[in-house]
């Protein structure tokens, strides 16, 4: 073993910096709390008419298993549905969207309305 074969303090600092860097690049980005669309908003951010959300509501679409399912929505009135940024963004690429991640147990109940 040479002297050159022992790592310096200067070796040591420049790795750990490198590793935080990996370490940050492989963390996933901590998002925002979901938004909720109207059925306007939605229409809007999806570029189709509020009928055609309306229809993704209550007849949905067929994934690529031929599957049919329909786009996730909440009511937190009557009459009122409320759609999630993420069940519209996984309806879009024609997933199901999963509600479990959406709503903890400590929520109060809600209707869902789709």
């Amino acid at each position: 073993m040479s002297p050159h074969d022992i790592a310096t303090k200067a070796d040591l600092t420049a790795l750990s910096e490198h590793l935080e860097k990996l370490l940050q690049a492989a963390l996933p980005v901590i998002a925002a709390p979901d938004a909720f669309y109207s059925l306007e908003q939605a229409a809007e951010v999806a570029g189709v008419s509020v009928r055609t959300v309306r229809k993704w509501l209550t007849e949905g679409k067929y994934d690529e298993k031929g599957k049919r399912f329909k786009l996730f929505a909440l009511e937190f009135s009557p009459g009122y549905p409320r759609i999630p940024r993420s069940a519209l963004l996984a309806y879009g690429r024609g997933l199901a969207f999963d509600a479990s991640q959406l709503l903890p147990e400590q929520l109060p109940p809600m209707r869902v309305a789709s």
